[in-house]
Parts: structure tokens; C-alpha cells; sequence
């Protein structure tokens, strides 16, 4: 939700503001918008490292909710892991939020501000995660500016296909 040149130190500074201030609801729509926007940001750079280049994987992402997402980030991530086995132990928390989240987000529904801060300070510990395993495994941080891809690096392998030794059709 807060720009990325901000930096993670200040989004978690703003989030913690609001806690201080007991602004819990605000607080975990917050932090599921920058969980949210940190799976955007990471699976955009995997796609990027797949070859596909900057435009295309922005065309790819920029309508996807929290569920495609999700979906998508095997896909692409090198070894296939899911979105949960790559945030780990603190993932737990994310999918419940979520729906907190666009519940209060669509005016659906109302939660005890009490549920909503253990509930953002779960998923901000995610964000952490997802932070943290991605510099690890990838080596980017979530945080910083997004390469800048202009030419595919994506191949064409039909190796994979048996080639056809059905005779072509001539038409007469």
C-alpha cells in the first residue's frame, strides 16, 4: 500500500503508527495490502527472471487478486514451491485476514478491533517472511526498484514434443 521508495523500515513505521494509535482495523488493511503488493512485487521479478520482459509481466500481474496470485506463484517461482511453502510457518494467518480484509474493505462486515491487531501483526510478520526468504532464496529485496527487462529472454523448445510422423496433407 505505501510506495515502495518510502522503503520497508517506514511502511513498518506508518503500520506500527496506526497500532499506537489503535487504528487496528485500519492496521491489518494495511498490512494485507502490503503483503498483497510484496507477492505482486516478488512474483514480477520471478517472471522476469523467467524471461518475460518488464511489460509483459506487468500485464500479467496488475489485475491479479490475493487468490491468482497465489495460484500463479509456482509457476514461476525456480522451484515450483508454493506461496505458502515459500512464506512458511507465518503463511497461517494470511488467508483469514484476507478475507477480514476485503469483508471490511466491500462493508460486508465489522471486526473486534482486538482480532484485527492480532491478526496484523500475524500477517505483518508474513510480509517480514516473505521479505526475508525472498532476499535469501532469490536475492532481491521486495523493497527496492524492479529491474527494468525490455527484451525477452524466453526460448522456443519443442524438444519436449515427439514431432508428428503423420504424412502432411496436400491438398489437391
Amino acid at each position: 500500500m505505501y510506495p515502495i521508495k518510502l522503503g520497508f523500515s517506514e511502511a513498518q513505521n506508518r503500520i506500527n503508527s496506526l497500532h499506537q494509535n489503535g487504528h487496528y482495523a485500519e492496521a491489518l488493511i494495511t498490512t494485507v495490502f502490503t503483503f498483497e503488493k510484496s507477492v505482486r512485487r516478488g512474483i514480477n521479478y520471478l517472471a522476469l527472471a523467467r524471461g518475460f520482459t518488464s511489460k509483459y509481466s506487468k500485464t500479467l500481474f496488475e489485475n491479479y487478486g490475493f487468490a491468482k496470485l497465489k495460484t500463479a506463484w509456482p509457476i514461476f517461482d525456480r522451484t515450483n514451491s508454493t506461496l505458502p511453502d515459500f512464506v512458511g510457518s507465518s503463511w497461517a494467518a494470511v488467508p483469514g485476514a484476507v478475507t477480514m480484509r476485503n469483508k471490511m474493505a466491500h462493508g460486508e462486515k465489522v471486526y473486534d478491533l482486538q482480532k484485527c491487531k492480532v491478526e496484523a501483526v500475524a500477517v505483518m510478520n508474513a510480509v517480514i517472511d516473505l521479505r526475508t526468504n525472498f532476499l535469501d532464496d532469490v536475492g532481491y529485496d521486495l523493497w527496492t526498484k524492479l529491474p527494468v527487462r525490455r527484451l525477452s529472454k524466453l526460448s522456443w523448445d519443442t524438444s519436449w514434443h515427439k514431432k508428428s510422423k503423420a504424412k502432411a496433407f496436400h491438398a489437391s
